[in-house]
């Protein structure tokens, strides 16, 4: 079986070498603003496949 470090036993090391805690901060608000964006496209591709879908695929 293999094992891995718990979290707490490398981070330390790892939030070093990214440049600190603010840096650590910043990547996480960065990557939380994709994926937000992405799930707000993916929402609006499925409302607008559901508008085509009610509309028989007729486009305006």
């Amino acid at each position: 079986m293999t094992s891995f470090p718990k979290w707490n036993d490398v981070r330390a090391d790892i939030v070093a070498t990214s440049g600190g805690e603010e840096a650590v901060a910043e990547a996480r608000r960065r990557n939380q603003a994709y994926i937000d964006d992405c799930e707000l496209a993916e929402r609006r591709t499925q409302t607008l496949s559901a508008g085509d879908s009610l509309n028989g695929g007729a486009t305006a």
